[in-house]
């Protein structure tokens, strides 16, 4: 049976999604609070640039306003909106889910247990992206993850691989390669500490991914941040998995041993090299003057710190700074990492 799909948020990740389902010929409603987004794409199509090539698609687009009058059901709604968005996008569109129709958390964060206590456990599936995209004018995105390399792990809050979700992996599997996993948490955190590890720093440094990860201070502190999460999400009983390659402990183990830490730095230098060109996520909504997602992403590791009593420093400092740049009381620059503590 074809299901009936919508993407809720149409900026760079939820207009990659929407882009490669409609060019795989999979029919795709695009829902977005942003007018000059929807314009655009009714006018002119959406617009993808990748690495390797560019195409316009034209799927259907709808204002929040046109919803209601729109008098769709959707069997499955990809979330993408910002996480401080999730709570009242999600009680939105549930009046719009068809019996038994999922949201599919495409975010930032760990959000699937809040959206979970507005429309129940069995209806949410946790989408974790893993490719990277900007989107600069409206109508436009740019994805700057070579083609080939995995864009989405899927799985269910219980760690079943269960019919709906090898269907869900099989559909998006057409726009971009998808898997499926019976460990959603430790991919989630795996994914909270990439993100945690460059999204605040490019915001408060300017660094693009990349240069985040070749420059000799930002890619040492993003490890003191990723150790602190491997500390609090083990604490929680979460079984991470390898973030960017490298096994979780190693990061904790860095602090303490030369070896170590020389054998990661050299991993995410490698790593560098395959993330492409762009900039993470909060360091766009910087440059756009938008709210950022920080308490979302370091916030998060700090919050669930302070519940098993793990000290999250780095991440606390982060914030502070990170929200300082935001206020517009400093400007992003290597400099402001002086404010961190040693």
């Amino acid at each position: 049976m074809t299901k009936r799909l919508a993407v809720f948020g149409v900026g760079a990740i939820g207009g990659s999604i929407g882009g490669f389902l409609t060019k795989a010929g999979v029919p795709v409603t695009l829902i977005d609070m942003w007018p000059a987004n929807v314009e655009a794409i009714r006018s002119k199509g959406l617009k993808v640039t990748t690495l390797e090539d560019e195409f316009t698609v034209h799927p259907k687009a709808l204002h929040l306003s046109d919803v209601s009058a729109a008098r769709q059901q959707w069997d499955v709604v990809f979330l993408a909106v910002k996480s401080y968005d999730t709570l009242w996008s999600v009680k939105f569109i549930e009046p719009y889910l068809a019996p038994g129709g999922l949201i599919v958390s495409a975010q930032n964060s760990i959000n699937d247990e809040a959206i979970a206590e507005l429309v129940g456990w069995s209806r949410v599936i946790g989408c974790v992206v893993t490719f990277g995209a900007g989107m600069y004018e409206p109508g436009h995105v740019e994805y700057t993850t070579p083609t080939g390399r995995t864009a989405f792990t899927v799985g269910e809050p219980g760690g079943l691989i269960t019919a709906r979700l090898t269907e869900l992996a099989e559909t998006m599997n057409k726009g971009r390669a998808t898997k499926t996993t019976a460990n959603l948490w430790g991919e989630r955190w795996s994914k909270l500490a990439t993100n945690s590890m460059a999204n605040a720093l490019a915001g408060i440094t300017g660094l693009k991914s990349g240069e985040l990860r070749t420059n000799d201070q930002t890619r040492r502190l993003s490890i003191r941040v990723a150790a602190e999460l491997v500390q609090v999400g083990t604490t929680l009983g979460v079984p991470i998995t390898p973030i960017t390659g490298i096994e979780p402990q190693m990061f904790v183990k860095a602090l303490k041993d030369g070896g170590a830490m020389e054998e990661v730095e050299g991993k995410l230098v490698e790593f560098a090299k395959q993330i492409g060109v762009g900039r993470p996520s909060l360091a766009q909504d910087m440059m756009k003057g938008r709210k950022v997602e920080v308490d979302y992403l370091n916030g998060y590791v700090v919050r669930r710190g302070k519940e098993v009593g793990v000290a999250t420093p780095v991440n606390e400092a982060i914030v502070r700074l990170c929200k300082r740049v935001e206020a517009g009381e400093l400007k992003p620059g290597l400099s402001n990492l002086s404010q961190i503590p040693q």
